[in-house]
């Protein structure tokens, strides 16, 4: 099976390069996207038959396909779903929220209805926004194999059978999505639709949280257009220098950190089967891992439940320290062998092909590199597969190539230390001490980069900010959103 793809301190006064200037408080001029209520039937279809809020409005932004306008692109362009919460008062501008992924839906961002959050709506429009070939954005990204490609599934003993899958689904997602859109889908042109969003918007500046993977998007904003800047947070954090090798190597370490901390937490709640001495909680996870891979089991209403399933599920909820009890709960019905539409729902949860053919896509449109060493890369996914021991209870003698091994056109991002522009204002990092998805050195190294504040919570998890989980990181971004050139230091929440 190919690599799981995340696919992710000193307290000091951070100040404000002395040649920046503070930008002028302007208010924001109309913006040019033709606003309709999203409650309409145009726009029913974007909810999945769940009502939007009342006041949530819906829209597009054409940008360009290439911003290059290379010899037979002109012309072609891409539509952007967006969607904007208006201010409840006397509106100052708009925030912008970047998703994370690559590959996750961003309209209607779910904005908690709590005290510093209510503050921040007060004055500005929420903005959500699908990225290109994402969700309701046109074109989409598809890669769906044919009904007897999807039959022959091989094992994970079957390596050439897994790189020919691997090839097809590279022929797929080509022919479905078109062979111009995934030449144009990377990065790369999402930090430049981000500024046609800002100009759409008519925002003289942008101000934008960024989550996950955006804020590599945002990190490469604040680069491209420094005078651009207003303020951005950056919530779980890329490393902008490193290659994608690296960067799923401490992944995989992260996340089996963050498995043994879990097993921890098992261990003095009484709640799952594992326990605190590692050896021991990685050898029963194991034990049920082969015993599903023998028989998987098939619950009361005829769902079955494999290995697979099981390590797809653990994965998905590690980042979550609030979803803990719920996995661990899992865990143990399913050794019981007493799991329930309970559990297969929470195993269904975070299924969606469409989001999985977009992580891909955009993922091998950044970093693919067709003229590599076909070895060496066999010698980086054994690595890979191999830097987090918990989900390998069938070790194998072999690994197969992944699918961006097999992408024809090289991948556009080049790993880099940032550059900084004396027009950049400050930015605001935020992160958790056991992310197992952007690791917390991730922070910690691009605050640095950037000259910027970090806000560091001491727990686990991926990714927090106005969420309502934590008052004090909820406060201090808003903070900062409100006056970004207010004078800050570095800061722990508990």
């Amino acid at each position: 099976m190919s690599a799981f793809r995340v696919l992710f301190l000193l307290a000091v006064a951070v100040q404000m390069p002395a040649h920046a200037k503070h930008s002028r408080n302007t208010v924001p001029v109309k913006g040019t996207i033709e606003w309709q209520p999203c409650s309409s039937l145009s726009f029913r279809h974007w909810f999945n038959d769940v009502p939007p809020p009342t006041a949530l409005q819906c829209g597009y932004v054409e940008a360009p396909l290439s911003y290059q306008n290379t010899s037979g692109q002109a012309g072609h362009t891409v539509r952007l779903a967006l969607t904007r919460l208006p201010a409840m008062g006397a509106r100052k501008g708009s925030v912008v929220i970047v998703p994370g992924g690559p590959g996750l839906q961003g309209i209607n961002p779910q904005i908690a209805e709590k005290e510093a959050a209510r503050k921040l709506q007060k004055s500005y429009d929420i903005i959500g926004y699908d990225p290109r070939g994402v969700g309701q954005s046109k074109p989409k990204i598809s890669c769906q194999l044919t009904e007897s490609e999807e039959t022959l599934l091989p094992d994970e003993n079957d390596i050439s059978g897994i790189e020919q899958q691997a090839r097809n689904t590279v022929d797929a997602c080509i022919k479905q999505t078109g062979t111009d859109v995934v030449q144009h889908i990377g990065t790369h042109e999402a930090v430049n639709d981000l500024d046609t969003i800002r100009q759409a918007l008519g925002e003289r500046e942008l101000t934008a949280v960024a989550y996950s993977y955006g804020t590599k998007v945002a990190q490469l904003y604040a680069e491209r257009f420094p005078k651009k800047t207003r303020a951005l947070v950056l919530d779980g954090v890329v490393d902008l220098t490193e290659d994608e090798f690296t960067q799923r190597i401490n992944q995989q370490r992260g996340f089996q950190q963050s498995f043994l901390r879990f097993a921890d937490y098992c261990q003095k709640t009484g709640s799952c089967q594992l326990t605190s001495e590692p050896n021991k909680a990685i050898q029963l996870f194991h034990g049920m891992l082969y015993k599903l891979h023998d028989a998987p089991l098939v619950t009361q209403s005829g769902y079955e439940i494999s290995s697979e399933d099981v390590v797809t599920l653990t994965r998905n909820l590690l980042p979550k320290r609030e979803r803990w009890p719920e996995l661990a709960s899992a865990l143990r019905k399913i050794d019981s062998g007493t799991a329930d539409n309970q559990e297969t729902e929470l195993i269904d949860e975070n299924y969606s092909p469409y989001t999985d053919d977009a992580r891909m896509v955009i993922t091998c449109a950044d970093t693919a590199r067709p003229d590599a060493d076909k070895q060496m890369l066999r010698r980086q996914s054994q690595q890979i597969n191999t830097a987090a021991s918990f989900p390998n209870y069938l070790p194998l003698h072999e690994y197969p190539l992944d699918t961006c091994d097999f992408w024809p056109y090289p991948g556009k991002y080049a790993p880099h230390t940032p550059v900084l522009s004396a027009a950049l204002p400050p930015l605001l990092f935020v992160a958790q001490r056991y992310d197992p998805v952007t690791p917390y050195r991730n922070a910690r190294q691009m605050s640095a980069a950037f000259r910027s504040p970090l806000i560091t919570r001491e727990g686990d998890g991926h990714t927090l900010a106005l969420t309502g989980s934590n008052r004090c990181v909820d406060e201090a971004v808003v903070d900062y959103l409100l006056r970004p050139h207010k004078l800050r230091r570095d800061r722990s929440c508990h």
